[in-house]
């Protein structure tokens, strides 16, 4: 874990109030697993106390790519406005992020947030693998939907969209009890509903829920201070509590108690 400041040296609009941000520094790491996190201080000290979590994806040896959306937090407001030149301070990178088994097999994607940048890392790194690779997402609105121009042809894609205008008419849940069938090995980032959904649906599907099947990330979690000093996110798991910043933020599902939320 380091603290080291990065540039700005390209901001791009892939699809409307879509943005990606390219970020280098003589400092990144080598190696980023997807779902590992950085706290970036967004603004000044007394404007946005808290540094925010950002997951980044790792392009090349010297950038990170950062996707943003609009965001009522001031923090992410400050980062999305930010533009080539401008100098981010990072701490990271920190947790653990998602597994991929050294064997090819079937590798489904789910989320229904739209932080979706963890599952593009570990779409790219799958692809590389061998693995055969399925994204579902939804969205409250088609228009606001990641861009699917921007996905490998190797991907196959699966929308659900609450204004029924691309895609399944409903909830990316509804979509699970097939997708399912077909998957070796799950990832998901997104809402405790989702997470409970999938586990019900794997449970039905499987008969047994085993461990390295059904991953999550945990992205709705306060992630304040990284080291797991605060014990701001802790959370009951089936090996005992845990800490996401540090044990996390990626979860096998099938360790925690989703009964009554994450």
């Amino acid at each position: 874990m380091l603290q080291f400041q990065a540039t700005v040296t390209d901001k791009d609009t892939i699809a409307p109030a879509w943005w990606q941000l390219i970020i280098t520094s003589p400092d990144l790491p080598v190696a980023l697993n997807p779902g590992q996190f950085f706290l970036a201080r967004c603004g000044d000290r007394f404007s946005c106390y808290l540094r925010r979590p950002i997951f980044p994806r790792l392009v090349d040896n010297h950038h990170l790519s950062i996707l943003l959306r609009p965001d009522p937090d001031p923090g992410f407001a400050w980062l999305s406005a930010r533009k080539s030149g401008d100098v981010l301070d990072l701490i990271g990178p920190l947790g653990s992020g998602f597994d991929l088994p050294d064997r090819a097999g079937n590798l489904l994607l789910v989320s229904d947030r739209q932080r979706i940048t963890p599952l593009l890392g570990q779409m790219e790194r799958a692809i590389r693998a061998g693995y055969a690779v399925t994204l579902a997402l939804e969205s409250p609105r088609a228009a606001a939907l990641y861009p699917v121009s921007n996905l490998p042809p190797l991907v196959e894609f699966h929308a659900a969209t609450r204004d029924g205008l691309l895609g399944h008419h409903g909830s990316v849940v509804d979509l699970l009890p097939e997708l399912l069938q077909w998957a070796d090995l799950v990832c998901a980032t997104g809402s405790p509903n989702l997470f409970r959904a999938l586990r019900l649906q794997a449970e039905r599907s499987r008969l047994e829920l085993t461990a390295g099947y059904l991953y999550g990330l945990l992205a709705d979690t306060l992630l304040a201070c990284g080291v797991g000093a605060c014990f701001g996110c802790m959370l009951e798991t089936k090996r005992g509590l845990k800490l996401t910043c540090v044990d996390g933020p990626v979860f096998d599902l099938a360790d925690l108690d989703l009964a009554g939320g994450t």
